[in-house]
């Protein structure tokens, strides 16, 4: 059979029977490797609120529609979802149907492991690409024998300590020479601007629920407000105040839904000081107010 078909389809295939094999049924699964997670969807589902980590989502099965920091992507069998900083998400698996489920791998990156790659390739890489946070591309023949030989893992735990930690770094150099690398490079390299946008961003994600400044985030970013702006942009679409935005209301969506927190109270959490506004900013982000989203959620 294997010789009927390109490499890469062959090894989405047998990815599809391993992980039909270990997911038995709808839901989250992780693995014996470290910040990688399987997803099955049996059902077109409603839109999931989320902060994508710095990672990569692959698609083994079916097809994903996303809403990435204000940008629509859908990506489907083949394909791989890159995000290299941390960013608000509204996502959902599509046009699943009886008998073939959705079925996805994401892994975290490792910003360790990128820096020793970006130090060891240094010279022979140059930096190019639109310096974005977020892309989509197919996967070749190399990056998907990655992705299985990880999955594999689920029939050998034994070889994990030893192989888990080539295996990652293989992934890593393989998403820098692939068609998203100059966009990975850009930021991860020192002495980039948007190296220096990652940073703000992380810093952002941590202290959302505080006041935004312009000055002291450009200062934090060692640029000037007008290149953190437009930078900021350029990398995720969004403007920083806007981006601040999404983190605060995607939190406040976590905590009414799981926690169980009221609206006001959620609001508060987050650094809103008028419910009125959060109701408002809310409706236009997800749709509805609060309390009847929520409810549908509950």
């Amino acid at each position: 059979m294997r010789d009927n078909l390109r490499e890469a389809d062959w090894l989405r295939e047998e990815t599809v029977r391993l992980l039909l094999r270990h997911l038995p049924t709808a839901g989250d699964y992780p693995s014996p490797v470290t910040g990688m997670t399987f997803f099955r969807r049996d059902a077109s589902e409603h839109v999931s609120n989320c902060v994508y980590r710095p990672q990569v989502i692959l698609i083994a099965q079916g097809w994903k529609s996303a809403v990435v920091a204000g940008q629509k992507v859908r990506y489907g069998a083949g394909q791989f979802l890159l995000t290299g900083v941390d960013m608000p998400a509204q996502a959902r698996a599509v046009e699943v149907t009886p008998g073939k489920p959705f079925l996805s791998i994401m892994i975290s990156l490792d910003k360790g492991i990128l820096d020793q790659l970006l130090m060891e390739t240094e010279n022979s890489q140059t930096v190019g690409g639109v310096p974005s946070a977020l892309g989509v591309a197919d996967a070749d023949t190399r990056l998907w024998r990655v992705f299985h030989q990880l999955a594999e893992l689920f029939d050998a735990p034994g070889d994990v300590p030893v192989m888990v930690p080539l295996y990652l770094k293989e992934l890593h150099y393989r998403l820098l020479t692939g068609p998203l690398g100059g966009q990975l490079r850009q930021l991860y390299l020192p002495g980039t601007p948007s190296r220096h946008i990652a940073g703000a961003i992380s810093w952002l994600r941590e202290n959302f629920a505080t006041p935004l400044h312009i000055k002291e985030l450009a200062r934090r970013a060692n640029l000037s407000e007008s290149v953190l702006f437009r930078q900021f942009k350029k990398v995720t679409s969004l403007t920083p105040l806007q981006f601040q935005k999404q983190l605060r209301l995607q939190e406040a969506h976590r905590l009414m839904v799981t926690e169980h927190m009221d609206a006001n109270s959620a609001s508060l959490s987050v650094g809103y000081e008028s419910p009125h506004q959060f109701n408002r900013e809310y409706k236009r982000l997800f749709g509805q107010p609060p309390l009847r989203d929520v409810s549908q959620w509950r």
